[in-house]
């Protein structure tokens, strides 16, 4: 098997390599922009390696939870790729809750995920769900606590207030997320109450912190293109005197239904509504805040906050800041600075003067020329796919259904979907702090340098480590020679599709590869990687046909399609392919399926 071929550590090896060089080697297609016209092409025929086909992928793989022929199909239905950006947004929000919430109780936690997974593999509105998915890693809350853990619907909600909001403005989204429940309890915003010397009561400094760190304006005061200013000697953007103004706004919020400001467990209190202002518990001090605003004396709760959350909006890192992280969870690791600063400029003003639209800046990411022309793309460009990604690209490329004993539900071979963490190190709002499953600032190595000299980044990296690389090989050699539509089992997890694969072999090879090409790696692998899995096929059919041969001539010593140095002389491999058993054909399949994901360059996207 492909995966005895190499050791995991050698394969972790290859895997920063493959990310050092990812602009490397294979087929390349052109950009389109907003501009370019692309021709529609079908879902019923195998997909062949074009400029249409890969800016249709590309995009699928940025903007979606993987490429589908149907979903190709669909872009390239649009005259333009910002036509199918346009109609994404325009889609409803697919809700998670209500499916939740017929499935099970609130402190039942596997639910939220079989509904998670569902909803990425087969929901229409992909864009949406995508960058909600985004926006989780961002906005950060996990139920890995007992509370949280037993508040299932609030977790969920959450999530698809996100996913409502992914277009929607970041003030708006921001307010939102310091207002839920969920949020509330996670950084401990809730009840938080103003100062008492007499009860040794201050106010708590989480939730001021970390909408200051993680969600707004970061750090270090940044240029327009996201650069730390004076890297030698950063500048902070808030101090600690700071954090403690923020805390002291952030008092006197509340459970929408609690009778009461204490109480020993918070798991019975409405986890969906969001908090209300109590202001009796409420510091109504002056404060002074980012950029040197005021908010006066003798505000209420609520007008507080507003002033307080202006303050961040409209700090000028906010736009480098987050759109850069958006960026690299959508597109690329190393955005260049113009990429950056390109994108911020749209989250500064939509081109009609309002601030955040959070439309305009997905459409500034997905249509910038650094994302969509790959002959003006550096050796920095791409990124490592999350675990998470790289399992659903798999089951949406090839049609997953669940198996008949799975209820319904997607599961990997070797855990159930609400225990995937166990192999790829993350599930969805499950992440081990507040810092997300990684860093965006992870650095691929401490010699490995970009352009600009900073270090070369690689988020999901930190979280590829050999156990995990080892676990989700694994799972995907499971998944693929165990839980496809022709192993002949009753499963309890998802079950791919390889009708296509086999129906494609047995027209040809490259009918096959270049297909596959399309469909994981947008048509950007390697011309080495193609000549082995070309010369692995063919083998595999010349070896097949040469033993049926022999079976076919059990009372001749000598097979007549063997020369006298033991070397097939077939001349048309794929007429082999095309006459072969089913069996065979379709264990070939499974081979070349199985080395394609589990392949360092499958790892990366371009």
């Amino acid at each position: 098997m492909f995966k005895s071929i190499l050791s995991t550590a050698a394969l972790l090896l290859l895997v920063v390599a493959s990310y050092l060089l990812i602009a490397c080697g294979g087929s390349s297609g052109s950009g389109n922009g907003s501009g370019a016209v692309l021709e529609p092409v079908s879902a019923q025929d195998p997909l062949t390696v074009s400029a249409r086909t890969t800016d249709a992928t590309r995009l699928l793989a940025q903007a979606s939870f993987g490429a589908t022929p149907e979903a190709i199909a669909e872009v390239t239905q649009y005259q333009t790729i910002e036509d199918w950006i346009d109609y994404q947004i325009s889609l409803p929000v697919t809700q998670h809750l209500p499916k939740v919430q017929a499935l099970g109780n609130s402190s039942l936690r596997s639910t939220r995920h079989y509904v998670w997974w569902d909803t990425a593999i087969n929901a229409p509105d992909q864009l949406r769900q995508r960058v909600a998915f985004a926006l989780s890693e961002i906005f950060v809350v996990s139920d890995l606590d007992y509370t949280l853990g037993n508040a299932q619907y609030g977790m969920t909600d959450y999530y698809d207030m996100l996913a409502s909001m992914a277009f929607g403005n970041y003030r708006e989204l921001l307010e939102r997320v310091s207002l839920h429940p969920v949020m509330g309890i996670y950084l401990s915003m809730v009840r938080n109450e103003k100062a008492d010397v007499a009860r040794n009561i201050r106010p708590d400094e989480n939730y001021a912190r970390e909408v200051m760190q993680l969600f707004s304006v970061g750090l270090y005061e940044l240029d327009s293109g996201g650069n730390v200013v004076s890297p030698d000697n950063p500048i902070p953007t808030y101090s600690q005197s700071l954090v403690e103004e923020y805390a002291r706004v952030f008092t006197g919020w509340n459970f929408a239904d609690s009778p009461e400001w204490q109480s020993s467990d918070l798991t019975s209190y409405d986890k969906i509504t969001p908090m209300v202002p109590q202001e009796q518990f409420h510091d109504s001090g002056s404060k002074t805040l980012l950029g040197g605003v005021v908010s006066p004396a003798g505000l209420s709760v609520a007008d507080d906050m507003a002033i307080a959350l202006d303050s961040i909006f409209n700090h000028p890192n906010v736009g480098p800041f987050f759109t850069k992280l958006l960026i690299q969870r959508l597109v690329t690791s190393n955005p260049s600075s113009g990429y950056v600063e390109r994108v911020a400029n749209v989250f500064n003003d939509n081109g009609s003067g309002t601030r955040g639209d959070l439309s305009a800046v997905i459409k500034a990411i997905l249509l910038d020329d650094e994302a969509r022309v790959v002959e003006q793309q550096t050796p920095e460009f791409g990124k490592l796919k999350e675990p998470l990604l790289k399992a659903l690209q798999v089951l949406r490329a090839f049609r997953a259904e669940p198996g008949v004993q799975a209820n319904g539900h997607y599961h990997m071979a070797t855990r159930t979907s609400d225990q995937v963490d166990d192999i790829f190190a993350q599930a969805v709002l499950k992440s081990p702090s507040v810092f997300n499953f990684f860093s965006p600032d992870h650095p691929v190595s401490s010699s490995a340098l970009g352009a600009n000299g900073a270090p070369l980044l690689a988020p999901e990296l930190q979280i590829l480590t050999e156990a995990m690389v080892a676990a989700t090989n694994n799972d995907f050699h499971s998944l693929i020679y165990g839980s496809n539509n022709r192993s002949g089992e009753s499963s309890n997890t998802a079950m791919i599709n390889i009708d296509d694969g086999i129906v494609m072999l047995r027209q040809g090879r490259q009918t096959l590869l270049e297909h596959l090409n399309v469909l994981l790696f947008s048509g950007l692998m390697s011309n080495g990687m193609q000549v082995i899995l070309d010369e692995h096929i063919a083998e595999m059919a010349e070896r097949a046909q040469a033993a049926e041969q022999t079976d076919a001539e059990t009372d001749t010593e000598t097979d007549a399609e063997m020369n006298e140095d033991g070397e097939s002389e077939l001349d048309e491999t794929d007429l082999a392919l095309a006459q072969l058993d089913i069996d065979v054909v379709q264990s070939i399949v499974l081979d070349t399926l199985f080395m394609m994901v589990a392949s360092p360059e499958f790892l990366v996207q371009r």
